[in-house]
């Protein structure tokens, strides 16, 4: 009898393991990339052996990731920051805003290697038609695969004041969204050295605080050329911690739940659970999971894409908001800097053959 008992076990841990195994994989569907890390790094069980080969990789991954993150330059972040808070505004429908676009994409040509342009669209509004520019920084990978996973890591650079259509005003924009912007050129500077398994596309948009029209007009672009985009991850206000009962600071990870297109919402739900565990093993945040607020990520879910944003809470807790007093020095360089690096490990973790 006990032999008949073992032959069964046998039996099933033989032909039922690869069956579910598949079954999780299929059910990552867009971010099934994420391979033996996500498997470390989340709530889903890896029911097959992870062989010593696959162990020293992580090993190897894992020095790799911490000696990355500790080029997060907190140095940078507060010029950059600082530098952009100087323009008197960067309202969409001023002058200011092209100064601010050809500032960005002179501080990407060196670091995205030629590779970096605008995209120009045309907006109508209120029987005006405003030519704006998003930037796009391509960082390309190494590997010639034309199957290579794109992920778009994005932020917009235009500001307001309380009145959308106040141009005239002064508006710092520290942390909506000079902040974004700052993590964003490090984000870039970094990964551009490195060698990627994933396609990656850094965008700065404009006219967020309008409507999204940067993204909107962007989004048009990619979905017309059939581009494949895997996954977008959208920074907006990430320099002023909401308060906290604890010494750590919150970070927002937002996710897609019940929006436009409901096919995207499992994908997005499983990365944000994936951030998760990211920030709590490589930074000092506590992340908070909500579902998508209103930035440049909507107009991307909309069209079926799979999409994050990170947020420090925004309006709820920023008492700046869209005023003058948005200035540089309200902004905790330390937590952006956290931020900045959650972004760039869960870009590295995605990689899946790190050199």
């Amino acid at each position: 009898m006990l032999s008949i008992i073992i032959f069964i076990v046998s039996f099933l841990s033989v032909f039922l393991n690869p069956i579910i195994v598949t079954t999780i994989s299929d059910n990552l569907n867009k971010i099934t990339h994420i391979g033996y890390s996500l498997c470390a790094f989340s709530n889903f069980s890896c029911v097959h052996d992870i062989s010593t080969q696959v162990k020293k990789n992580q090993i190897n991954d894992e020095k790799l990731i911490n000696a990355t993150l500790e080029k997060v330059d907190s140095g940078k972040l507060k010029n950059w920051l600082y530098f952009l808070s100087s323009f008197h505004n960067r309202h969409t429908k001023t002058e200011y805003i092209d100064q601010a676009a050809y500032w960005i994409k002179n501080e990407l040509q060196q670091t995205c290697n030629g590779k970096v342009y605008f995209h120009n669209f045309n907006h109508l509004d209120q029987e005006k038609n405003y030519q704006l520019k998003n930037i796009i920084c391509d960082i390309s990978s190494s590997k010639s695969n034309v199957k290579n996973s794109t992920i778009i890591i994005s932020a917009h650079y235009d500001d307001r004041m309380e009145v959308l259509n106040n141009s005239k005003a002064r508006a710092p924009g520290a942390d909506d969204n000079a902040s974004g912007v700052s993590a964003l050129l490090e984000v870039a500077q970094i990964l551009s050295n490195m060698n990627l398994q994933n396609n990656i596309q850094i965008v700065f948009f404009s006219g967020e605080e309008q409507g999204q029209w940067g993204s909107k007009n962007y989004v048009k672009a990619l979905h017309d050329n059939n581009t494949k985009i895997d996954l977008l991850v959208n920074l907006d206000m990430i320099g002023y911690p909401p308060p906290s009962e604890l010494n750590k600071e919150y970070v927002i990870i937002e996710y897609d739940e019940w929006n436009k297109v409901r096919m995207n919402n499992i994908d997005s739900k499983k990365t944000a659970e994936f951030m998760k565990q990211i920030a709590l093993h490589y930074t000092n945040l506590i992340p908070r999971l909500q579902n998508l607020s209103n930035s440049d990520f909507n107009p991307f879910e909309a069209l079926g894409y799979t999409v994050i944003g990170l947020h420090d809470g925004g309006e709820k807790y920023n008492p700046h908001y869209h005023k003058s007093t948005d200035s540089p020095d309200t902004i905790d360089i330390e937590y952006l800097a956290a931020i900045t690096k959650l972004t760039l490990a869960t870009i590295l973790k995605l990689n899946t053959n790190l050199k």
